[in-house]
């Protein structure tokens, strides 16, 4: 590399050209370094496969020598059977750059001459894009890069037009594992399970067809709204984790009930540890854990809920009336000073001075304070440790607003399966930012689970 420097201060256009000489020779450097790393890690598999090194001939034996390559013609799985068949070359796209004229190993089977079917370790059969890739999707993904960000990253480094579909199904291959972690048991059971939901927008196709402006007929799409079920767990020494999801059409009982039953099966049982689950007041999810657990754990109301409803209730001055407006910030700060008592009975005495002060000033609102409001204090019931836990959802709307970033910067999800996926990278993203594992770990460790369940 040749590369003239001025004697006198290097300019602009002089050092972006530099750089861009240095840029193509590494790159061009890193594909050329790359081939040979391939394909003798190619060639090392096929030795181990066939139990013999290039240029020895086959042995014939009695012993079969079982793999997980399989001839196309007659069903062989014997490698004893197997001989090498030349090669043929591919394109392989990776971060650095396309990878031309990459030579891959062929098989053949001597029983009846049909080609085997090899599926190799670092290699995946008819796709292009490698696993550097794959992982970049993953990654991306999880961080909140929209498609067409990772769209146009993609297309530069590549040097060829990439589609968004083509990026979306390399993440949609998660989908394998989105169900199995839904079947997974709990290996540690939580004390305390807080609920909650939080909408979204979903593209769902109608029966009405329309015609594109390139003639096509395309089913017409609609927007909804669709809810995930949140259940996060808590622990005393500061653990949290997200336990399990589902993604619903309403926060009704059979929505719920459904998470529940699942939970349940899975090991959040009394019996495993669990004490008490916090929830809104919403009646769905109440009439659910009535009905999966009959009564046998606690439940405790938000206490936010609650209180946000009684700020929603009380009257609201106009900013000339300044006496009003000293009622009410009087009157929210007993209500809030009710959940600072130091037992149920003092929360409750507490409750009842409030109401004989302010029934006549702020009726609704203190109606909505003393509608259920035993099911608020039900932490009081609970260890000093876990009363803490139980009685604030601050780590739960901390959680909620993660999932909202990445609701608002999707707009709306064009698939069920799209939804699911990219919910269980934010999930599993949350799930290893609270043990302090990296998200480019977490993402990876992904990637290699996704090739087990998709060889």
């Amino acid at each position: 590399m040749n590369i003239t420097f001025s004697t006198d201060k290097i300019k602009g256009q002089e050092r972006k050209a530099i750089l861009q000489i240095v840029q193509d020779q590494a790159k061009t450097a890193a594909l050329e370094a790359i081939r040979p790393i391939l394909q003798s890690t190619l060639e090392a598999e096929l030795q181990v496969k066939l139990g013999r090194a290039k240029y020895v001939a086959r042995t014939v034996s009695s012993q079969p020598r079982l793999c997980d390559w399989q001839c196309a013609g007659c069903g062989c799985v014997d490698a004893n059977q197997f001989i090498r068949d030349g090669h043929y070359q591919r394109q392989l796209q990776t971060g650095w750059g396309t990878l031309n004229h990459l030579k891959i190993p062929m098989v053949e089977c001597v029983k009846c001459g049909h080609d085997v079917r090899v599926y190799w370790t670092i290699l995946e059969k008819y796709q292009h894009f490698w696993l550097d890739l794959d992982h970049k999707a993953l990654f991306g993904s999880g961080f909140q890069h929209s498609l067409r960000q990772m769209a146009q990253e993609w297309s530069v480094m590549l040097g060829s037009s990439v589609g968004l579909r083509s990026i979306e199904e390399r993440i949609n291959r998660l989908e394998p594992l989105v169900l199995k972690s839904h079947q997974a048991a709990l290996i540690k059971i939580p004390p305390v399970v807080q609920f909650d939901g939080i909408w979204f927008s979903l593209q769902t196709q109608t029966d009405l067809i329309k015609q594109d402006k390139r003639g096509r007929q395309r089913r017409v799409h609609r927007g909804e709204r669709r809810v995930v079920l949140v259940a996060l767990g808590l622990w005393p020494d500061g653990t949290r984790q997200i336990i399990d999801w589902d993604v619903a059409k309403a926060e009704d009982q059979a929505s719920w009930e459904t998470l529940l039953n699942r939970l349940y099966e899975r090991g959040l049982q009394p019996e495993g540890g669990l004490k008490v689950i916090v929830r809104d007041g919403g009646g769905g999810l109440g009439e659910a854990v009535a009905l999966v657990y009959g009564g046998q754990v606690i439940e405790q109301r938000c206490i936010f809920h609650k209180l946000q409803n009684v700020h929603r209730d009380c009257s609201r001055p106009t900013k000339e009336d300044q006496a009003g407006q000293t009622r009410r910030k009087a009157f929210l700060g007993e209500a809030q000073a009710i959940y600072q008592a130091e037992s149920a009975e003092e929360a409750l005495s507490r409750l009842k001075a409030l109401e004989e002060k302010w029934v006549e000033l702020e009726p609704k609102a203190v109606v909505t304070m003393g509608r259920d409001f035993e099911q608020t204090i039900a932490y009081y019931q609970l260890e000093p440790e876990l009363q803490v836990l139980a009685r604030s959802t601050s780590r739960l709307e901390r959680t909620n607003r993660e999932l909202r970033r990445k609701f608002n910067q999707v707009g709306s999800y064009g698939s069920e399966r799209g939804a699911s996926v990219g919910i269980y990278l934010q999930i599993e993203r949350l799930n290893g930012q609270w043990v302090n594992e990296s998200w480019w770990e977490v993402s990876q460790e992904l990637l290699y689970a996704m090739f087990d369940i998709n060889p």
